[in-house]
C-alpha cells in the first residue's frame, strides 16, 4: 500500500508536468506539424491516465515479487484483449459509432491499463494469494517505510528517466537525417520489434529480480548467485537466437506496413542492428535485474547514463553528422550502446559485491 500510494503521488505529479508540455517536448523533435497535433492529443489523454498504467505495472511487481508471474500475465492479457478491443471500437467507429482516431488509442490504451489495475486489486485483496492486502491497514504514507522504498526505487526510476529522455533525443537526431520522414517512418515501424525483443529481455530481467531477491530473502546466497547466473546466461543465448529470424525477415516484416522503398531500405537496416544489440541488452537489464533483488539499484543507473549519454548521442551524432553516415550511424550507435550497458553491469554482477548488501 505504501508502494501504491507512492506511486500514485509522483506518477500524478509527473502527469500534470506532461500534459502541460506535450506539445513543447513533440515541437522540439523536430517533427511535422501535423505530427505534433495528432501526438499532442495522444500524449494529453495518456498523461491524463497515466497513473493507472503506473499503478498496474508495481501491481504486477508485487505478485513477480512472491515468485507468481502466472497471475499478472493473466491479468495483463485480460488487459490487452480489452484495450484491443476498446481501441478497434474508438478508432475506427464501426457500426456506425463515432470515430476517435488518435484520440480513441488513447483513450483505449488508458481504459485497458484501468481495467488491468482493477482486476488485480481485486485478487491481492481477495486472500488467495501469497501477498495479500489487508482492509484494516491505512494507505497514508509511513515515513520511514516510504525512505526504505525510497531508497532502492528512485534509482530505478531515474534509470528509466535517462534512458527515455536518451530516446527523446535520439528520436530527435533521426528526424534531422537527410532523410528525415523516411527515417522517422521505418523508425516508427521496426521500434515495435524492438520493443517486442525488449519486453522479452524485461521479462529475463524480471525472473533474475525474483529468483535472486527470493534466494537472498531465505538467506541461500549460493542459490542467489547460481540463478542469477543462470538467468544471464540464458537470457543471452534466448536473445540471440529471437535475434536471427528478425534479421532475416526484416525486409519482409517492413513490407508488411509500407512499400516506399527508402522506408523498407532504412528499416531493414535498423532491424539488423536491433538484432546484434538486444542480446547484449537483454544482458544489461538481466545483471541489473539480479542486482535490482539484492537492492543495489545504483550501478545500472550509473552504466544506464554512461550507455545512453555518453555513448549513444554523442557517438551516434558523430558517426551520422560529423561523418556523414547519416541514419546508419545511428544504428551503429544503437548497438554501442547496448554493448556498453550490457558488458558494465555483467562485470557488477560477476564481482558479486550485491552478494554482501542489506535493504
Amino acid at each position: 500500500k505504501q508502494a501504491f500510494t507512492l506511486v500514485t503521488l509522483i506518477t500524478g505529479s509527473l502527469s500534470v508536468v506532461g500534459w502541460f508540455g506535450a506539445r513543447l517536448c513533440l515541437e522540439a523533435m523536430s517533427l511535422a506539424p501535423a505530427v505534433v497535433e495528432l501526438g499532442t492529443l495522444y500524449l494529453r489523454i495518456y498523461f491524463a491516465g497515466m497513473v493507472f498504467l503506473s499503478l498496474n505495472h508495481a501491481l504486477n511487481s508485487c505478485f513477480y515479487g512472491t515468485g507468481d508471474a502466472r497471475t499478472p500475465l493473466y491479468i495483463n492479457l485480460v488487459a490487452s484483449l480489452i484495450k484491443v478491443v476498446t481501441t478497434y471500437v474508438l478508432v475506427l467507429g464501426p457500426f456506425g459509432l463515432p470515430a476517435w482516431g488518435v484520440e480513441g488509442a488513447a483513450v483505449g490504451n488508458i481504459f485497458g491499463g484501468f481495467c488491468g489495475l482493477t482486476l488485480g486489486v481485486s485478487l491481492l485483496y481477495s486472500g488467495r494469494f501469497r501477498l495479500r492486502l489487508l482492509p484494516e491497514t491505512s494507505y497514508r504514507l509511513d515515513p520511514e517505510l516510504a525512505r526504505r522504498i525510497l531508497r532502492i526505487g528512485v534509482p530505478s526510476a531515474l534509470q528509466g528517466l535517462f534512458r527515455n529522455g536518451s530516446s527523446l533525443l535520439f528520436a530527435k537526431l533521426i528526424a534531422l537525417t537527410t532523410a528525415g520522414t523516411a527515417t522517422v517512418a521505418a523508425y516508427a515501424i521496426g521500434n515495435q520489434v524492438e520493443r517486442l525483443l525488449r519486453r522479452t529481455s524485461l521479462a529475463f530481467g524480471t525472473a533474475a529480480t525474483t529468483m535472486v531477491g527470493n534466494s537472498l530473502g531465505a538467506g541461500d546466497r549460493d542459490a542467489a548467485q547460481s540463478r542469477g547466473a543462470a538467468a544471464n546466461l540464458v537470457g543471452f543465448v534466448a536473445m540471440v537466437l529471437c535475434g536471427i529470424p528478425v534479421a532475416l525477415l526484416a525486409r519482409p516484416f517492413m513490407e508488411l506496413f509500407t512499400h516506399i522503398p527508402d522506408v523498407v531500405r532504412i528499416g531493414v537496416i535498423y532491424l539488423w542492428a536491433v538484432a546484434l544489440a538486444e542480446p547484449f541488452m537483454c544482458l544489461g537489464i538481466t545483471a541489473g535485474g539480479a542486482l535490482r533483488g539484492a537492492g543495489d539499484t545504483k550501478p545500472p543507473l550509473y552504466y544506464t547514463m554512461i550507455a545512453q549519454w555518453l555513448v549513444r548521442l554523442p557517438v551516434g551524432y558523430l558517426l551520422a553528422f560529423s561523418l556523414g553516415l547519416q541514419e546508419r550511424g545511428l544504428w551503429i550507435a544503437l548497438v554501442l550502446l547496448s554493448v556498453v550497458q550490457g558488458l558494465l553491469t555483467w562485470r557488477k554482477y560477476r564481482q558479486g559485491l550485491w552478494l554482501e548488501r542489506r535493504i
